[in-house]
C-alpha cells in the first residue's frame, strides 16, 4: 500500500517535472493548468548543447474523472534548441505518449471497460473522448497467433458481437488461453486458419469439445483425424432445458387460459426447469395457489394436473441425476428406453 500525497499522483500524474499552476472549476468540467520544465538535455540529433527556448501552445489532455466531473489538463509543454544544429525539441512526459493527447490512465481504463459488456459510445462519453478512438483501441487488441503448437484440448465455441453477429472462438481447455478468434463461425473461415497449422501440430490435438449443433463436426474429423470429439457439458444441460420447456409449453396449451392448470404451469415454470435436489425448503406464499408452500410442494400440486406433464418431469430430472452423477449407463440407457415407448406414448419430450 502505497500512501498518496500530493494532488498529481492522486490524478494519475507521476511525472515530478509537471508543475500545477492553478485550478478552475466550470460547470461541466475541471480544468487544471500546468507545465512541464526541465533542465535542457543534449541535442536528441547531434548531441549538442541545448538551451531552453519556450513554451509550446497548451495541448488539451483528458484524465481520469474526479467527484464525478471531467478532468482536462491543460498542459505547456517547454521546448529546446539546440545551439549547433538549430533544432527545436520539446519537453517529454511519461503522462502522455509521443504525438498523442490522451493520457495513460485513460488508456488504462479503455482496458478495463473494453472487456465489460459496454457499447463503444458509452465507454466514449465516460472518458471523454471521440468514438472513433475507442474503436481504434479495441482493433489495436489483436492476438499474435502461433501456428507452430496447438493444445491436446481444444474448446470450440461461438458468441454474438457486432450487434448480434456470431464470431468464432478457439482455446485451451486446460489454460483456458485462447487461442484464436475468428471474425465469423463460417466453415470456410475456420477451415482456413486451421489449415495454417501444419499437419503434424494437428494430429496432436487428442480431443476437441464443441455445442450439440452438429455443423462443426465433420470440419473437426478433417481437420483434426485423431481427435475425439466431446460435447460440451453445458449445452447437453441446456439440450435437455430446452426440451422440457417445449414439452411444458405444448402440455399447457391444452388448458383454458383462465383455468388452474394453466396459471400453475405458466407461473412456475423456473421451479419445473430447476434440478429437484436443488429446491428450497422454505415456504413462501404463491398467489397462484393462494398459500404458503415450500418450491417442492408447488411442482407436486402442478404436476398433479397432468399425469402427461408429470411423467417427462421424472423423466427430466432422472436424465439429469444420471448425468451429474456421471452415469454413462444409466443416462444412454434410460435415452434408449424412452425412445421405443415414446411411441406409444406421443411424446412431445424433443430428440428421444
Amino acid at each position: 500500500m502505497e500512501p498518496i500525497k500530493h494532488i498529481t499522483k492522486l490524478l494519475g500524474i507521476k511525472d515530478p517535472n509537471i508543475n500545477i499552476l492553478s485550478v478552475l472549476k466550470h460547470q461541466t468540467h475541471i480544468e487544471i493548468k500546468a507545465k512541464l520544465d526541465y533542465p535542457a538535455p543534449d541535442c536528441p540529433h547531434c548531441q549538442g548543447k541545448m538551451i531552453k527556448y519556450d513554451f509550446q501552445r497548451p495541448s488539451t489532455i483528458p484524465i481520469l474523472d474526479v467527484q464525478g466531473m471531467a478532468i482536462v489538463l491543460k498542459l505547456k509543454k517547454r521546448r529546446f534548441q539546440c545551439k549547433m544544429c538549430r533544432r527545436v525539441s520539446v519537453a517529454k512526459t511519461n503522462l502522455v505518449k509521443k504525438h498523442c493527447q490522451i493520457s495513460q490512465p485513460v488508456w488504462v481504463k479503455f482496458t478495463q471497460l473494453l472487456i465489460e459488456k459496454q457499447t463503444n459510445t458509452d465507454i466514449a462519453k465516460r472518458l471523454h473522448v471521440s468514438v472513433s478512438t475507442v474503436q481504434r483501441q479495441l482493433n489495436a487488441f489483436t492476438l499474435k497467433d502461433n501456428f507452430e503448437t496447438l493444445p491436446e484440448i481444444l474448446s470450440w465455441d461461438e458468441f454474438a458481437r457486432n450487434r448480434g453477429k456470431l464470431a468464432f472462438i478457439a482455446q485451451d481447455f486446460k489454460t483456458k488461453k485462447i487461442v484464436t478468434v475468428l471474425e465469423n463461425n463460417r466453415q470456410t473461415t475456420i477451415k482456413n486458419h486451421f489449415y495454417k497449422y501444419s499437419r503434424q501440430a494437428r494430429e496432436k490435438v487428442k480431443v476437441v469439445t464443441v455445442d450439440m449443433s452438429g455443423a462443426y463436426i465433420p470440419l473437426i474429423r478433417k481437420l483434426f483425424p485423431k481427435a475425439e470429439i466431446v460435447l460440451d457439458r453445458f449445452h447437453i444441460v441446456q439440450h435437455l432445458s430446452r426440451a422440457m420447456m417445449t414439452t411444458r409449453i405444448a402440455i399447457i396449451k391444452t388448458f383454458d387460459k383462465k383455468s388452474l392448470p394453466y396459471r400453475a404451469m405458466k407461473n412456475h415454470w423456473k421451479i419445473l426447469q430447476k434440478d429437484s435436489r436443488k429446491l428450497s425448503d422454505k415456504s413462501f406464499y404463491f398467489r397462484t395457489f393462494r398459500q404458503t408452500l415450500t418450491p417442492r410442494e408447488i411442482v407436486q400440486k402442478t404436476l398433479a394436473f397432468s399425469p402427461e406433464l408429470r411423467h417427462y418431469y421424472e423423466l427430466y430430472q432422472l436424465l439429469l441425476f444420471h448425468f451429474q452423477e456421471k452415469r454413462i449407463i444409466e443416462f444412454f440407457g434410460l435415452i434408449h428406453d424412452n425412445i421405443d415407448t415414446s411411441k406409444t406414448l406421443e411424446p412431445r419430450f424433443p430428440s428421444l
